[in-house]
């Protein structure tokens, strides 16, 4: 990518998202949904994008961090201690390399993600005002 064009800002209308189909687990048996990527670091280690999908309950380990915030409908996630969260329009879910757990879609959901695939980082959540 040429560095003039890197430097360019650019907005990206709902009209000109070009979906693809989402990769499907071998267990999964209903429709992939769909995504696309929004921007791609050089190294591939950041990455963003949206993601939309009618229904979704399968199993998920993260090999990377991602970070998402939740457009349309809600999730449900339960982690491998068994405890639960929900997220929905507005909420951020983080969810960290490593993590491990049930994704359940409540409803058809539409979010955008940013994924950080750099080996050996932590990931510190959440550092702004107030509880976490």
């Amino acid at each position: 990518m040429s560095t003039d064009h890197a430097k360019k800002i650019r907005v990206v209308k709902p009209e000109d998202v070009i979906w693809e189909e989402s990769i499907r687990g071998p267990e999964e048996h209903t429709d992939p949904g769909q995504e696309c990527t929004v921007a791609k670091s050089e190294d591939e280690k950041f990455t963003t994008g949206l993601w939309q999908r009618e229904q979704q309950d399968r199993y998920f380990e993260r090999p990377y961090h991602e970070i998402a915030f939740i457009i349309e409908g809600e999730v449900e996630i339960t982690d491998m201690d068994g405890d639960m969260v929900r997220a929905g329009p507005g909420d951020i879910l983080i969810t960290p390399r490593g993590s491990m757990g049930h994704w359940k879609n409540l409803s058809p959901v539409k979010k955008f993600w940013a994924i950080y695939e750099e080996p050996g980082s932590e990931l510190k959540s959440y550092l702004g005002p107030g509880a976490f």
